[in-house]
């Protein structure tokens, strides 16, 4: 996936009606339904966006007026997507399954309905093409994912479900595998399986722009792997989270502190580097 399509994004069964699709005369197709949208997802190995709505939504009216119309976002969708919306008044089991706060919030899963992506609020036609657009193809996710319904703790399938999404630019996503894959006894056992795996998580979150989030995973690793040859990276990438987060005196703090403990190391001299660009 693109990262112009990540930073659009993050610069995210009850009973449902009788219907169970409804097709849009010259439109998109939308499932009402979501284990049939899963079904129809399933046997083409596509992604669904699920998109919750309501009647009072003012905002989801303005995407049914200016969004979905779109030939370019009816295109999208013809080629690449099983669309699905679901009524946030009528079906709240689902509302509570995702997390819905607040409407209209998309998400973007793979075929089994597992989130890939959410957003919340009005997107643009532009926007929306553009993630559609960009959606991989899920065929190993949707394998790994198989693998974790029969087994949500498997760290091998945690793991890898975690690199994969990285790989594909789902950072957010990826980050929370790779926190479920650091709690299980395996990890526990091999603490050069966890760092690797924490140190992805923390370049995902400065990936992300998440500043704070990325300063608690560099905290964390340097406290449980006070001796890791790569320390000087973790150092490094903490102070970015802090510069991320607007907190300039402690990256300034932290960029002097890597100065004087490696000074003829390459972490010093891209620390000055650093330092001198924020100064």
């Amino acid at each position: 996936m693109t990262r112009l399509a990540l930073a659009i994004l993050f610069l995210l069964i009850s009973r449902t009606p009788a219907i169970a699709a409804v097709a849009q005369e010259g439109g998109i197709q939308w499932y009402n339904d979501l284990k049939q949208a899963t079904a129809a997802a399933q046997r083409s190995n596509l992604p669904m966006f699920i998109d919750f709505w309501a009647d009072w939504c003012a905002a989801c009216k303005v995407m049914d007026k200016d969004v979905y119309p779109e030939p370019a976002v009816i295109s999208a969708f013809e080629r690449k997507i099983i669309g699905v919306r679901i009524h946030f008044d009528i079906q709240q089991e689902l509302a509570r399954k995702y997390d819905v706060q607040a409407l209209p919030y998309l998400i973007f899963t793979n075929s089994h309905g597992t989130p890939l992506l959410a957003y919340r609020g009005l997107m643009q036609a532009a926007d929306l093409t553009k993630v559609i657009d960009a959606m991989p193809p899920l065929t190993e996710i949707n394998r790994l994912d198989q693998a974790l319904q029969k087994n949500k703790n498997h760290f091998e399938s945690l793991e890898a479900m975690a690199n994969q999404l990285r790989a594909m630019g789902f950072f957010l996503t990826s980050s929370q595998y790779y926190e479920r894959a650091i709690k299980t006894s395996e990890a526990r056992k091999n603490p050069a399986k966890r760092e690797t795996m924490m140190l992805a998580m923390g370049t995902n979150y400065l990936e992300l722009q998440a500043g704070e989030e990325a300063v608690s995973i560099f905290d964390r690793m340097l406290k449980e792997f006070p001796k890791s040859e790569n320390r000087t990276s973790m150092l490094l990438a903490q102070a970015q989270g802090y510069h991320l987060s607007g907190n300039e005196g402690k990256t300034r703090q932290l960029l002097k502190s890597i100065i004087a403990e490696y000074p003829n190391n390459d972490a010093a001299r891209t620390a000055k580097e650093l330092l001198g660009e924020i100064e």
